[in-house]
């Protein structure tokens, strides 16, 4: 299957660019030296998004082989989606989404059928391939790099992928549209002068570091809407704080993805840990103002995780403070 011409061109996004920051070579004598190298740290570099996508290219391939052996050598059936795709990922890069377009004639009624015809071929080209727990795509593992594949059925210009059936959606397929996420993204990323790729990479640390139960997307919705919604705070730390107050707001509410028709629970059990990351940050502010530059750094820290710098360690080793002591036997 050869996908239309808007689908057919793996939706583009610009890198996040760490601007507004000291040079490296200034090191962290102060705060925003410290978010500049956290930042730096966090944004892979083109390299590492190429040798991602070649991973998803690999597996869409070898799904091509199996489902659709005559197709010829020019046709594209997938999308890099995701945080890859939309260049959103923070590194090191563990995941990579692919769409993949099957065959008219692997084309099922209910997703779960999907699903099943995917795990088998992957399955049989990888030696392992689990069902997301999600039940919206299969997982392979290559290297230090998981992908994910999601099924998917073209419809009105996106694509119809798994999700968790319903009442109006009993097939178990959902409405996703790569091309409209991208570029609702990259308008708001220039809008706002970059600042909200930089604001979802932080926010993704502090995900990762505290296991926050919110997904990536859900972030990247709400990050957009709370730049939309206001007049924001310019330095990062300032947004970070005015995000955990204003975030707690949308607690247990949802958001319509673009391009998408059904609406996206945002949940609630991860409140409590943007409170607590909120006063952290009003911490760490009082700090500054009392001229404690590395108890201020420490506290975004422990928000943010290893990967913030505190002015005087060497780089990213874990501060005494937080390493485990010695237990008598």
């Amino acid at each position: 299957m050869t996908l239309p011409a808007a689908l057919a061109i793996n939706p583009s996004a610009d890198p996040v660019r760490v601007a507004g920051f000291p040079p490296a070579a200034t090191g962290t004598a102060c705060l925003d030296g410290c978010f500049g190298a956290f930042l730096r740290r966090l944004v892979p570099t083109p390299a590492a998004y190429a040798e991602a996508r070649l991973i998803g290219v690999e597996v869409a391939a070898a799904l091509r082989a199996t489902l659709d052996p005559k197709a010829t050598a020019d046709i594209v059936d997938h999308v890099i989606s995701g945080s890859v795709g939309k260049r959103t990922a923070i590194a090191p890069i563990s995941m990579v989404d692919v769409l993949y377009a099957l065959p008219a004639r692997f084309t099922t009624p209910r997703s779960a059928d999907a699903l099943k015809i995917v795990q088998a071929v992957l399955h049989q080209q990888f030696g392992a391939a689990a069902i997301a727990p999600d039940q919206s795509g299969i997982i392979v593992v290559r290297g230090t790099t998981a992908v994910k594949v999601w099924p998917a059925r073209l419809q009105d210009g996106g694509f119809l992928m798994p999700g968790a059936a319903t009442l109006e959606r009993a097939s178990g397929w959902a409405v996703t549209n790569p091309i409209a996420e991208a570029a609702t993204l990259r308008l708001s990323d220039s809008l706002y002068g970059g600042r909200p790729r930089l604001l979802l990479a932080a926010l993704k640390s502090w995900r990762r570091h505290q296991d926050v139960m919110i997904s990536s997307f859900g972030l990247e919705m709400l990050v957009q809407e709370f730049y939309a919604s206001g007049p924001r705070a310019y330095a990062l730390d300032k947004a970070l704080t005015e995000f955990w107050a204003w975030m707690r707001s949308r607690a247990g509410t949802t958001v319509r993805p673009p391009g998408g028709r059904s609406m996206m629970d945002l949940g609630d059990a991860w409140r409590g840990k943007a409170k607590a990351a909120y006063w952290r940050a009003t911490l760490a502010e009082h700090h500054l103002k009392e001229s404690r530059l590395v108890e201020a750094a420490v506290e975004w820290r422990q928000a943010l995780g290893v990967p913030f710098p505190v002015p005087g360690e060497r780089p990213l080793k874990v501060l005494p403070l937080f390493k485990k002591t010695a237990t008598a036997p």
